[in-house]
């Protein structure tokens, strides 16, 4: 079944807590030049892979997420289908996850 509204301009509070997480981990691995591949996004969303497989597999249906590098030794990377940010490291300091989960211990 296909959603109704544009995936691209659906709306953030459709999506559950757990793709939010999911969203925002492959959004700052890609700004800090780390590749989102799954075992990246596990370790920045500290989810297990199991539910992280079956989002992953859900935001790229529904157009939130493409997949790039499939044939890779690590498995596909995962990014953005659209942005609002420069991708560039050099372009800005940007934060990154484990200095955020660092911060909170």
């Amino acid at each position: 079944m296909e959603d109704a509204l544009d995936p691209v301009r659906q709306d953030v509070q459709s999506l559950s807590d757990t793709a939010v997480a999911i969203y925002e981990a492959v959004a700052t691995l890609e700004y800090c030049g780390v590749r989102a591949s799954l075992s990246s996004i596990g370790s920045a969303s500290s989810l297990a892979q199991p539910t992280l497989e079956k989002e992953l597999a859900e935001m790229t249906r529904r157009g939130l997420l493409r997949v790039t590098d499939e044939k890779a030794d690590d498995g596909p990377a995962y990014i953005p289908a659209q942005r609002g940010w420069s991708a560039a490291p050099e372009q800005g300091d940007g934060r990154q996850m484990s200095r955020l989960r660092q911060l909170r211990s």
